[in-house]
């Protein structure tokens, strides 16, 4: 069996709004846009790191999720939590990964942990 039959975790995928608050300065909310999404999140690689850097982007994680299990379209700014370990990622970059031979296609969310 494949590892993306079985994937090792689950995330709660949440959009992003912004707002002005009463003091002028920006308020952040976030809204469930997909919920139990099933998902492989690895340690970003050093090569993907200093890419990222170019960019002025920070990251530490990818999570990779099949094309087909999602029925939103992630953005950056949004944010991921996993639902087995109460961690919380940043998105900060997307790549969309195509489907070749038997290897379905992924969506790659580049994150940054928050800790």
């Amino acid at each position: 069996m494949a590892l993306f039959d079985n994937p090792t975790h689950r995330i709660t995928l949440s959009s992003v709004a912004s707002s002005t608050d009463t003091g002028g300065g920006t308020a952040l909310t976030y809204s469930t846009a997909q919920s139990d999404v099933g998902c492989i999140i690895n340690t970003a690689s050093a090569s993907e790191r200093e890419i990222a850097a170019q960019t002025g982007q920070v990251v530490t994680h990818t999570i990779a999720i099949l094309t087909s299990s999602l029925t939103t379209v992630p953005a950056r700014g949004w944010k991921a939590t996993t639902d087995d370990r109460s961690e919380s990622y940043h998105v900060t970059g997307i790549r969309h990964g195509r489907a070749y031979g038997s290897v379905p296609s992924f969506v790659y969310l580049m994150c940054e942990q928050q800790i």
